[in-house]
């Protein structure tokens, strides 16, 4: 009995060792993310209990712009002052896009089926551009004048004429869209299609699908990430996948593991670092070299799922709420 007892006790010693070791894990990679992020500042916006969608930074004029979409505005932060400047009522805004000759931006408004233009001086919606259907992520191509607009879960990336105020053309995909960029270099559009796993490229000239690329093993890619200065783009999964690919080839590079569910990715070629932003955590990507590292992850909140970083200060943006408030809050590198 003595022997049967002792062994049990082993026994049940490794099972909850065995147990533990996620726990260690995550554990352990917030305290390797703690020791080269450390909290920075934070904006309340009271009595908010709405969550956030995508999140951008206008460098020109230091303003975060954050698509409030269940409280339905969009919220600008002075990153200057760091103080909330206006929220502008515009319905469940999703994304912005900005033209920096005109100075206007261009808010996705899902539901309402919209897309508004505001007046980056005044701050004051100008224009409202009527879509064919929800719309979810949007982007201004600066060399051909066009702004582009994805249909949330649609099969379509909608082309507008912004000086014409309307649609001009419309895009067919292969499944339900995310995130798009633009790279000059390449003079390409691409966008994550996270229905059929694969990043796609439009050429903006012609309007046209031009490249397919499988994310595998990304599965349902949601954060897209340019490195224009190497030719990479990467690509975070809903599975805990982050994955480098070549513009050049379409080919992938290299591949690691993060957060799961990440909804935004941001990357930042002063500090060579990707951020991908998912339910609690953020996880920290260094990109320096050929071969994508993982950091660790930093203790965010449960609604931080978005994430911007601004390029003069390399601060980290994210923004959440709690339930009674919203908040932006920004990590800086040590």
């Amino acid at each position: 009995m003595v022997l049967r007892n002792s062994h049990a006790r082993r026994v049940g010693a490794a099972l909850a060792l065995l147990a533990s070791l996620p726990v260690l894990a995550v554990n352990a990679h917030a305290a390797a993310a703690e020791e080269v992020m450390k909290a920075g500042a934070t904006i309340e916006i009271q009595n908010s209990t709405g969550k956030f969608d995508f999140l951008r930074i206008d460098a020109q004029r230091r303003r975060l712009l954050a698509a409030h979409e269940n409280d339905g505005t969009w919220d600008v932060f002075d990153l200057n002052k760091g103080r909330l400047v206006t929220r502008l009522k515009v319905g469940g805004a999703v994304d912005t896009a900005l033209d920096p000759t005109t100075g206007q931006y261009f808010v996705s408004v899902q539901e309402a089926q919209r897309v508004a233009v505001v007046d980056a001086k005044s701050l004051k919606e100008v224009k409202s551009i009527p879509m064919a259907g929800p719309t979810d992520a949007i982007l201004f191509e600066p060399k051909n004048q066009r702004v582009y607009v994805t249909h949330d879960n649609g099969e379509h990336v909608w082309v507008i004429d912004p000086k014409a105020a309307k649609i001009v053309g419309a895009i067919d995909i292969p499944g339900a869209p995310e995130y798009m960029v633009c790279d000059a270099a390449t003079n390409r559009i691409y966008l994550n299609i996270k229905t059929t796993d694969e990043l796609v490229a439009i050429d903006p000239g012609s309007n046209k699908l031009v490249s397919r690329w499988p994310t595998a093993p990304a599965i349902k890619p949601h954060g897209l990430a340019l490195d224009a200065q190497r030719q990479r783009l990467f690509v975070s999964g809903a599975n805990g996948k982050l994955v480098a690919i070549d513009t050049m080839t379409g080919k992938i590079t290299s591949s690691v593991d993060i957060t799961e569910k990440v909804d935004q990715i941001a990357f930042d070629p002063g500090k060579h670092q990707i951020y991908c932003t998912g339910p609690d955590w953020m996880s920290v990507v260094d990109a320096a070299s050929d071969q994508l590292k993982f950091i660790g992850n930093v203790r965010t909140a449960p609604t931080a799922k978005n994430v911007a970083v601004d390029p003069r200060t390399h601060a980290v943006w994210t923004t959440y709420t709690d339930g009674k408030s919203s908040y932006a809050r920004s990590w800086l590198p040590k």
